[in-house]
């Protein structure tokens, strides 16, 4: 039992240490607008450059974790990750700094799947709430860390030197996790009795998994939105410097991180059986804290702070539960594959909603209007959920 716990607390590490740096994008995004002399339409372009490698990869990289196995996945994906990012330092013009960013994210979309499965491998079906919130907590702890520390490495030294020390962090953890990583390929109980299933594909012809990838679509949207936006908001709205934006993007991931865990504790302990709840949950708390921004500036810092940790919940506290409830549709043999849809669905949501809120920002010179929308969609996520998650949650049994 304390095996899996200590592999789990370093794939929680190994993914911070990623997140580190795609995440890192967001809170240097004011930066790069002034490096780069960028509007505020083409920030919405950031983002989604690392996600677009993963709408084109998620679902092979799903097959891969399935047929190689966790650490060839996840190593692999690190370093092709920690590379783009590396190169993306020294580019010379913004369209090429963008091409680095989508082979770094080519390289990030191996990640998920292969820790979805790592998480099927490993824990039992009352344990994989709280698993998976702890591997997701890694994520927004990794966000964390990049929001407080490259904004003040962008603003003394350049956000070159900045981008260059998230490909760092990215390599050296590889370097230190790939020998402890070494036990699952030698298998663990659950994946050493199983084989890779055929590509099954009768789950797409199911109305509920469909309306779950669906939610996962605008929950993506709803995220990529708040990581592009957040930080320009605070500096373009609030009046924060870029220090100060950092500090608030640290609050928002620390709701993401903090929620994560909860949620998936929770859902583990209660309504095991409806884990579809807790995405309602986050997808109301979504829609209360995106209408507080689009009806009232608060820029006091300490009530600033509450709202953007709110956000966080609201933006990042549902990941977790949505990957277990992916990887359990899947199951054991499949896992990585519904882990992978999992992942690809909400990268169309990554894609699309950084540019449907900067267009909405430019048509209406206003904050206001894509909060708005914004708010909206998660109100609909809420629904959806509520009137389809009886049956999403029988699909998984």
């Amino acid at each position: 039992m304390a095996a899996r716990w200590f592999l789990l607390a370093i794939l929680t590490g190994s993914y911070g240490a990623g997140a580190f740096g795609m995440l890192g994008i967001s809170p240097l995004s004011p930066s790069l607008v002034a490096g780069f002399g960028l509007t505020r339409l083409q920030v919405a372009l950031m983002i989604p450059a690392i996600y677009l490698g993963g709408l084109l990869f998620s679902l092979p990289a799903g097959r891969l974790a399935d047929r190689v196995g966790v650490r060839p996945s996840l190593l692999g994906g690190l370093i092709v990750g920690a590379a783009g990012l590396a190169v993306g330092a020294a580019a010379p013009a913004f369209p090429a700094f963008l091409f680095c960013l989508f082979v770094a994210g080519s390289g990030w979309s191996l990640v998920n799947p292969a820790l979805g499965k790592a998480i099927m491998d490993l824990f039992p079906a009352p344990e994989r709430g709280i698993a998976m919130g702890i591997k997701q907590m890694g994520l927004t702890l990794g966000g964390i860390a990049s929001a407080l520390v490259l904004p003040r490495i962008a603003a003394t030294f350049g956000w070159r030197i900045a981008v260059a020390v998230s490909a760092t962090v990215v390599a050296l953890t590889v370097s230190l996790i790939w020998r402890p990583l070494g036990v699952l390929d030698r298998g663990t109980p659950a994946a050493a009795t199983t084989t890779a299933a055929p590509s099954d594909w009768s789950w797409a012809r199911r109305l509920p998994i469909l309306t779950f990838f669906a939610c996962g679509l605008i929950l993506g949207m709803v995220q990529a939105a708040v990581l592009s936006y957040l930080p320009l908001y605070t500096v373009q709205a609030l009046g924060f410097d870029t220090i100060g934006a950092g500090y608030l993007v640290a609050c928002s991931q620390a709701g993401g991180a903090v929620s994560r865990l909860a949620l998936g504790a929770a859902s583990d302990r209660w309504l095991t059986d409806r884990r579809s709840v807790w995405l309602a949950l986050t997808g109301g708390i979504g829609a209360a804290t995106f209408a507080g921004y689009a009806f009232r500036s608060v820029t006091a810092p300490l009530g600033a702070g509450v709202l953007a940790f709110a956000t966080g919940v609201g933006a990042y506290g549902w990941v977790g539960v949505f990957f277990v409830i992916s990887a359990e549709l899947g199951g054991i043999r499949r896992a990585g594959l519904l882990s992978g849809m999992a992942f690809a669905s909400i990268v169309v949501g990554l894609l699309i909603g950084p540019a449907v809120f900067g267009l909405l920002l430019e048509h209406w010179d206003s904050y206001a209007v894509p909060w708005v929308v914004f708010a909206a969609l998660a109100t609909l996520v809420t629904t959806a959920t509520l009137l389809a998650g009886p049956a999403i949650d029988r699909a998984r049994r």
